[in-house]
């Protein structure tokens, strides 16, 4: 510790010259012995100096270094004096301490020691303590942005794809009952399998995904289409009825296929479940209550921002490998803003609580590989027609 010793200069010095020859007793704990040893105290030309009774030096203390603490048994003729004046003498492990009773000794050290009284700043120590309540949010945050996006990936990446497919199946059930469209909600007709097949194929060619894609049309008004785990993916009736053609279904389609690739709803299920979740989809043990459980976490965790971003520049780089548009899923997603002022069911008012829907179109614009060039559309005329007229049967 920083410091000085005497009242000014030469009456620091005159003081000490006055008590050179002074001794006492006092009792010297070393802050490592359990056991506290008495010694004789001096005066030296800046120290407190401890000996032992055969006269061995036991320790020297700076004079500048000395602060009074609280003595024992409320005595204030006492004097104790260690570096750390927060404590009572003894109390603190690991510190040196030193218990003088003799009036004269303690009149002496008051009088050579300017600093005997003087409390360090707490002010390092609250900046410290600052400094680490701001390291601790900063690490935190990390792992909100960062490091739980990882973790979550890597875990889904550890479950086997038959598992998963189990769960999606279960997850895919539930949904179509919750919508309550009926005793036979799948709609299918030869000429409308044929025509989603074609649309399936064409963008998925050169695609690898983990699992394959079972691709279904399900009879609602809801403007949607929704991806389970495991491959399972659904477009509603209402968004084939609403959309303006089969290059906006399409760029729908390929956006919930970028849920699929990066298995966003068995991430964002693992958001929820946590270990348990991931070990009853490790080892297999998705019978009964299990399954239940993990199919009602499933439907309602929900995807983050940074999924949707991610699903949507999948889409972009599928739709410019089939030689379509992203532009359409642009002006999907301007449908969807004309939509929310009318409180439009499923998939606008999913998207409609993202906020940064305006740039989602602006990137979807900027990747167009067309440019306003020609194209092949997704589906032919007659393939859309039967598309569109799947659930009319």
């Amino acid at each position: 510790m920083a410091g000085g010793f005497g009242r000014g200069g030469s009456a620091g010095r005159t003081a000490l010259s006055r008590y050179a020859l002074l001794e006492s007793t006092g009792v010297y704990r070393d802050g490592v012995s359990q056991h506290p040893q008495e010694v004789v105290v001096r005066f030296g030309e800046a120290s407190l100096i401890l000996m032992s009774f055969d006269d061995m030096p036991v320790a020297h203390w700076a004079l500048a270094s000395l602060r009074r603490v609280r003595a024992p048994g409320g005595d204030r003729a006492a004097l104790s004096l260690t570096p750390e004046p927060d404590d009572a003498w003894g109390d603190a492990e690991g510190d040196e301490s030193l218990l003088v009773t003799d009036p004269e000794m303690i009149r002496a050290i008051e009088e050579v020691c300017a600093d005997l009284d003087r409390r360090p700043s707490r002010l390092p120590q609250i900046l410290r303590l600052l400094a680490w309540f701001a390291v601790a949010a900063a690490v935190g945050a990390a792992l909100v942005i960062w490091g739980l996006p990882y973790a979550t990936q890597r875990l889904a990446d550890l479950v086997p794809p038959a598992q998963e497919r189990k769960l999606g199946d279960a997850v895919m059930a539930r949904q179509i009952s919750l919508m309550g469209v009926g005793e036979d909600p799948v709609c299918a007709t030869p000429e409308g399998d044929a025509a989603l097949k074609r649309l399936s194929d064409r963008l998925l060619a050169g695609v690898r995904l983990h699992v394959p894609v079972t691709l279904e049309v399900i009879r609602s008004p809801q403007v949607n289409a929704f991806a389970a785990p495991g491959g399972r993916v659904a477009i509603l009736s209402g968004l084939l009825e609403s959309a303006s053609g089969p290059d906006e279904v399409a760029a729908v389609l390929a956006h919930e296929l970028g849920h699929v690739a990066h298995r966003d709803g068995l991430r964002a299920l693992l958001r929820q479940a946590g270990t348990q979740g991931l070990l009853t989809l490790f080892l297999g043990d998705m019978a009964g209550g299990s399954l239940a459980g993990l199919t009602q976490m499933a439907l309602t965790a929900s995807y983050s921002r940074e999924m949707e971003t991610q699903a949507d520049a999948f889409a972009h780089q599928m739709l410019g490998e089939a030689g379509l548009p992203a532009g359409a899923l642009a002006e999907f997603f301007g449908d969807l803003k004309a939509m929310q002022g009318r409180q439009t069911e499923g998939l606008a008012r999913h998207f409609g609580s993202h906020p940064d829907l305006d740039a989602r179109i602006e990137a979807a614009e900027a990747a167009d590989r067309l440019e306003g060039g020609a194209w092949r559309p997704a589906l032919e005329d007659s393939d859309w027609i039967a598309l569109k007229e799947i659930c009319a049967g």
